[in-house]
């Protein structure tokens, strides 16, 4: 049995993959297992996998279901005694694994720990994602809640920490701050200071689109709080006021697209949550005075709240 199983999932990425396995190989610590799920790539995935010569190296081609999916088929296979997660884009540093179960070892109270993240921008520059004052070691439920500063690919668990946890396959955005809220209430997080990976960052043009998408993390705060014990965990005056300013940040977005209705619906609920927030009623006119024929997406819906049991869990390649 492995040490430590690595879980990366992809999908048509064979150059930078090529580059992300090498960073596992080229880890100090060599006990471990490298899961590359392939969610339905059409490239070279797979010849560019089978042409790396290493037994530790486990290649699982399935019919494309999303990279939640790829995480849960991958969650399946794993045999180690600690389990990481790896974007196919991102890269770890030599001493990555070393440093993240050595800490774990010597600090059974925590189930899991977690480091910084480097932006590698497209133009080779980079810069911290954020600074050390942002992370926190112990029970970080509510902090976790209010802002999401872990990173899939900065994270090393222990295996049981995530038994019958599984990734939201019927999201398409915000199913990693969903896997780690209901972590954060089973285990303490510890924080690992004197490490970063390295996050590719991709430069996206300026657009004004909008799309449902930016309400998926809300969806998946509302249903953490109220449903599944997050009250216990976090004070309402902290949940009601992140949970107006994520409605906010979406009605912005919508604004911004000249999608009326879109603005209207997220603003109110917005409301629902801080009456009192003068600011609010300010973007209120604003949507309202778009002109019904100017409305981008007339017939916009919010995305229906998520059920307490809604994630599918992946199955075995066909």
């Amino acid at each position: 049995m492995p040490t430590v199983s690595i879980i990366i999932p992809t999908y048509n990425r064979c150059d930078l993959l090529l580059q992300t396995i090498n960073s596992v190989l080229a880890q100090d610590s060599r006990d471990f297992e490298i899961l590359v799920i392939d969610d339905g790539s059409t490239d070279h995935t797979g010849q560019t996998v089978a042409e790396i010569k290493d037994n530790r190296i486990k290649y699982f081609p399935k019919n494309n279901g999303g990279r939640s999916s790829a995480r849960n088929f991958g969650l399946k296979k794993a045999q180690g005694q600690f389990i990481c997660f790896l974007d196919s884009d991102d890269l770890w540093p030599g001493n990555f694994l070393r440093t993240m179960t050595s800490r774990l070892q010597k600090n059974p109270q925590y189930g899991a720990a977690y480091c910084m993240r480097t932006l590698l921008f497209e133009d080779g520059s980079t810069k911290p994602s954020y600074q050390k004052e942002f992370f926190f070691s112990g029970q970080i439920t509510s902090q976790l809640f209010q802002k999401t500063f872990i990173q899939t690919s900065t994270i090393c668990f222990r295996r049981e920490i995530l038994e019958d946890i599984f990734f939201d396959e019927s999201l398409n955005n915000g199913e990693d701050v969903d896997v780690w809220l209901k972590i954060s209430t089973r285990t303490k997080f510890l924080f690992v200071p004197d490490i970063q990976i390295i996050y590719r960052q991709q430069t996206l043009p300026d657009t004004a689109e909008f799309d449902s998408k930016y309400c998926n993390r809300i969806r998946v705060l509302e249903r953490f709080y109220f449903k599944l014990g997050g009250n216990k965990y976090i004070p309402r005056k902290i949940a009601m006021r992140k949970l107006s300013y994520a409605y906010r940040s979406a009605a912005k977005k919508a604004l911004k697209a000249g999608c009326r209705k879109a603005a209207i619906e997220l603003t109110k609920m917005a409301l629902q949550f801080q009456k009192w927030q003068i600011r609010l009623y300010l973007d209120l006119i604003k949507a309202y005075n778009i002109n019904r024929k100017n409305d981008k997406m007339p017939d916009w819906q919010m995305p229906k709240p998520l059920e307490i049991n809604g994630s599918s869990i992946a199955g075995e390649p066909k």
